[in-house]
């Protein structure tokens, strides 16, 4: 068993893992996970580490360092579990404390954010002169690696890029903060509204977890604005919303938040995130919002629990009634007008929304009967391009490169990926293979699977012994084909023992 160093406060379990590996000596990264996870395909996760059980097995039931408390404590996760819809936090949270595999960065949203986050491991040099000077040594912490925010929420000033990449390149290398990575540049002091943004966001890091709704967050937004008189009767007024926002802010400083707001647009993030939530928001979007409306004032525990007591409807302190039926022949004329113009869909797109709410207001029963009457006849998509003759086109492209590499024992693996790109095909023409029989036929009989392509190699690795008049052997064939007894199928090892007692006869 691993005997992991404790985490230091605010530190990230992915430094945890780096300085044990800097402890026992360890330079091998599938080594380092051998000891730690005892499974060689675990991915280095900066902002949601998951296998926690198997980490807090390492502490040997420390009540301080429960898999629960690790994910509350040492990752990212409660910087998006509040935004997300309950279930979905609790699957991602159940994922990433059990052994399984898991896609926590996809579940709660932070793959597809507009909030994007730092491709490179970051770090503040003050606060690693304290680490040094409390601890002997410096570590990763969370409040650097917050995504939209360059800003350390302790000292107000900018972070500093280090070299380590944040990607797929070393995705199972743990690296730990050490002399090597930092560099020497003097850090800039960032303004008051930042450092204040920043300090909020490490403030929601550590507060107690909780599951709010959809739905409540919807009801939060509307009271809201409603509260700063931005509602006028059902209708909340998006356009000074925005005045307020870009006004604290600048239009500048939402940018360096990749957070601009485009007044053309009727679906830009902040109008989205006063109206009923259909998606989630990342936290940096409440938190601009909340700092522009209460600035100093905020109090994000209170915010928090005072919304998770909401009730889970949308707009639910304003009492529901039902319009009453205004037939307004000229507005209704119009709408016929611009829906044979346009169609329904393409009437509200092209400045008739407002219409068409008010007629769905008061006189939704005709509005509903003559949409569903004026619905267009989809028309049959006409293909512009000639397949059977594009089919006839790439089939000789690949028999001519087969021809060519088939003989060639030193070629990639021949997947449809490798075959297309060698014969000077579109990768996209991938897609449409139900339009392509020729092509189709030709992969099902010239692509290799991982057995005839290890084959190859060993075939290969043969070739070359029998050339040098060397013996054969097992261990020396499977070192220069690039297997090994792990990764080599069974038919794979079976070709491979005949071979070698073929030679020694």
């Amino acid at each position: 068993m691993a005997c992991l160093p404790v985490p230091y406060p605010d530190e990230l379990l992915y430094s945890v893992i780096a300085r044990y590996s800097v402890y026992a000596g360890i330079t091998s990264p599938k080594q380092l996970l051998d000891e730690v996870f005892q499974n060689r395909k675990i991915i280095a996760s900066v902002a949601f580490q998951g296998h926690l059980s198997q980490i807090s097995a390492h502490y040997q039931g420390n009540a301080d360092l429960t898999p629960n408390k690790l994910l509350q404590g040492h990752t990212l996760f409660p910087l998006y579990s509040p935004f997300v819809h309950p279930n979905i936090a609790a699957q991602a949270k159940h994922e990433l404390l059990t052994d399984c595999r898991h896609s926590a960065e996809v579940q709660l949203g932070k793959a597809a954010s507009k909030v994007k986050s730092p491709h490179y491991l970051r770090y503040c040099p003050l606060c690693v002169g304290a680490q040094v000077k409390q601890y002997g040594e410096a570590f990763w912490a969370r409040r650097w690696q917050l995504p939209g925010l360059s800003v350390c929420a302790e000292h107000g000033m900018y972070l500093i890029r280090t070299p380590v990449l944040i990607s797929e390149v070393h995705r199972h290398q743990f690296i730990a903060l050490s002399p090597h990575v930092l560099l020497h540049s003097s850090a800039l002091r960032t303004t008051k509204k930042i450092a204040l943004l920043a300090a909020y966001a490490q403030q929601l890091l550590n507060l107690p977890e909780r599951r709010i709704h959809s739905l409540q967050w919807s009801c939060f937004y509307y009271q809201l604005a409603k509260q700063l008189g931005f509602v006028r009767g059902k209708r909340v007024e998006h356009n000074l919303i925005a005045n307020l926002v870009l006004g604290y802010w600048g239009v500048h400083t939402l940018a360096s938040f990749s957070l601009n707001i485009n007044r053309a647009d009727e679906n830009n993030w902040l109008r989205c995130l006063f109206r009923k939530h259909r998606k989630s928001f990342s936290y940096l979007q409440h938190l601009v919002v909340w700092q522009a409306f209460y600035e100093q004032q905020l109090e994000l525990a209170k915010i928090l629990f005072e919304v998770s007591q909401l009730p889970q409807s949308h707009y639910d302190d304003v009492p529901a009634h039902i319009e009453p039926v205004i037939v307004d022949q000229i507005r209704r004329t119009e709408w016929q007008h611009v829906v044979a113009k346009f169609g329904v869909k393409g009437a509200r797109s092209q400045g008739f929304a407002g219409l068409y709410i008010w007629l769905y207001r008061h006189d939704k029963q005709w509005l509903m009967q003559f949409n569903q009457g004026s619905v267009r006849p989809s028309i049959a998509k006409i293909s512009k391009v000639d397949w059977p003759s594009r089919d006839k086109k790439y089939v000789k492209q690949l028999i001519l490169l087969m021809n060519k590499v088939e003989t060639q024992l030193y070629s990639g693996r021949h997947t449809v990926t490798w075959l297309v790109t060698h014969a000077n095909i579109p990768l996209s023409q991938i897609k449409h293979l139900e339009k392509l029989p020729l092509c189709k036929l030709f992969f099902e009989k010239y692509c290799e699977s991982i057995e005839e392509y290890q084959c190859r190699r060993i075939a290969l690795a043969c070739i070359d012994f029998l050339k040098k008049h060397e013996q054969l052997k097992a261990w020396r064939i499977e070192r220069v084909a690039g297997l090994s007894k792990e990764r080599t199928r069974p038919i794979v090892s079976q070709l491979l023992g005949y071979a070698v007692k073929y030679e020694a006869s």
